[in-house]
């Protein structure tokens, strides 16, 4: 991840929450900045009278007041994705980050079914929400992502031994974070890693910022955003069918992950709507180290369709159905799979 202008953000839904710190405000001058800020970048500013918000806030009588009214003018103009994180918040989410960072490279916990049968043929990848800890230094953060990315595509290389024939990437419960460790540690599975085709990008009112996967890095709009030498694993069988896993927790850098297969060859989602925050945040530092996440373009798949809405699945699977069964099913139904079955059943 690059610091500075191209540094773009999906936040976590736990991230939020103003309950627990209902009192703590931005400074005088910190609230002004966010007022401009909004009404100059966030994506759904037109929601927003801007001269009444201003009013108000000028009125407010106490603390909790104009947080409330702070809170109601982000959530209008990021359709619920913005937030404020004040600088206590920021610190007390540190042990938070970390386990996110160590949950995203462990490996789930392998059944019976897993080690034999026809779902032995299977790769298995579950990614979890990435949130850096912005107690680090930057030079740390990005430390941070790249180990997790590495842990992730280790965890594709353990598996791929030549034996399968498909793969299911399952992020159900991934409500967001930092996207591009996610998208580095998957790389293997989105495509050959060698082209420039783009495998998403962030729609703005004026452009398009793709980004892609090659070379054991993530690319955004032609530049570098985090790669290392350890993440350049390029699969046995590259276009071996992968089937998408998720649901409503799957949100944010989640949905972005979700919209990376959108579009890829022999790739199909199975599960329920997700969570409807497929927009991008930029994290905004503010005067009194305080953070606004301004919520500024939408997240689209690599043919540039996406409208910062749920994402549909291709294949809807009923609450308390079991999605990865459907998603077995469909890739052991594959050429693929189907030709290396039938090259066992010879041995």
């Amino acid at each position: 991840m690059i610091a500075g202008r191209g540094w773009l953000l999906m936040v976590a839904l736990a991230t939020a929450s103003g309950a627990a710190h209902a009192q703590e405000v931005p400074s005088a001058e910190a609230q002004a900045r966010i007022l401009d800020l909004l009404q100059q970048q966030s994506l759904y500013r037109d929601r927003v009278d801007w001269s009444k918000a201003r009013a108000e806030l000028a009125a407010a009588g106490d603390p909790a007041q104009t947080r409330r009214l702070l809170d109601d003018v982000i959530q209008r103009s990021s359709s619920g994705h913005g937030r404020w994180i004040s600088a206590n918040q920021q610190r007390t989410q540190s042990q938070r980050a970390q386990a996110s960072q160590t949950a995203m490279g462990a490996a789930p916990p392998q059944t019976d079914d897993a080690r034999t049968g026809p779902t032995a043929r299977l790769g298995w990848i579950k990614v979890g929400a990435y949130m850096d800890d912005r107690t680090q230094s930057q030079d740390m953060q990005n430390q941070a992502r790249k180990q997790a990315a590495i842990a992730l595509q280790a965890r594709i290389q353990a598996q791929d031994d030549g034996n399968r024939c498909g793969w299911v990437v399952d992020l159900r419960s991934n409500t967001g974070g930092n996207m591009w460790p996610m998208l580095l540690g998957m790389g293997p599975l989105l495509g050959d890693g060698k082209g420039a085709d783009p495998v998403g990008m962030f729609l703005l009112a004026d452009k398009r910022q793709p980004w892609a996967y090659r070379e054991g890095a993530v690319w955004l709009d032609g530049k570098a955003v985090v790669g290392s030498r350890n993440t350049q694993y390029t699969l046995r069988h590259p276009g071996a069918p992968v089937a998408v896993l998720f649901g409503p927790r799957t949100a944010s850098s989640g949905e972005a992950s979700v919209l990376a297969f959108r579009g890829r060859a022999a790739s199909r989602s199975f599960g329920q709507p997700s969570a409807g925050y497929s927009t991008a945040n930029t994290p905004q530092r503010l005067p009194d180290g305080s953070l606004l996440l301004l919520t500024g373009s939408v997240i689209a798949d690599r043919n540039g369709v996406g409208d910062g809405n749920r994402l549909q699945p291709d294949v809807m699977v009923g609450a308390g159905q079991d999605a990865a069964a459907a998603a077995r099913e469909w890739l052991l139904a594959q050429p693929a799979c189907k030709q290396a079955a039938a090259v066992a059943d010879t041995r």
